[in-house]
């Protein structure tokens, strides 16, 4: 099974600012509209089947919210065997922070692109393939009279 943190020590022991250093990645932007896209599903850490998460994930996650102490919620994005746990900090406008992702699918954020496209073109020709046919449906039933 695939699991990667993201978890950066040196973010953690650099914290000269006032303001308070956080040690995941900020999803904003683009990586955040594609990562919500692929991972639709939305739990709460406390609600999501905690016997489906291995032990080293719940250990990165427990840490997250221990070590930071400002992710309001940890939230499990996910799609079949693809999970991925994100800190939300909700202010006025909410912060999303990678914690760590595990499951089957090892892809990267390019890769994950992608197979939206390919998603997005299957349902497309889905769409229609189903319109052609009632289409053709409808032709042999006007002009045989059925």
């Amino acid at each position: 099974m695939f699991i990667e943190t993201y978890y950066d020590d040196r973010a953690a022991v650099s914290g000269s600012t006032s303001e308070p250093t956080i040690p995941y990645p900020e999803l904003s932007g683009e990586e955040l509209t594609v990562w919500r896209k692929y991972l639709p599903i939305r739990n709460l850490h406390s609600r999501f089947n905690t016997v489906t998460i291995p032990g080293a994930v719940i250990t990165e996650i427990e840490r997250a919210k221990k070590a930071t102490g400002l992710f309001d919620r940890v939230e499990i994005w996910s799609r079949t065997d693809d999970p991925m746990a994100v800190g939300v900090m909700s202010e006025e406008k909410p912060r999303y922070f990678s914690i760590v992702r595990w499951g089957d699918a090892e892809l990267t954020l390019e890769q994950v692109k992608k197979r939206l496209r390919i998603e997005q073109g299957m349902l497309w020709l889905t769409s229609v393939g189903g319109i052609l046919f009632c289409l053709a449906v409808i032709l042999a039933l006007v002009t045989y009279g059925g």
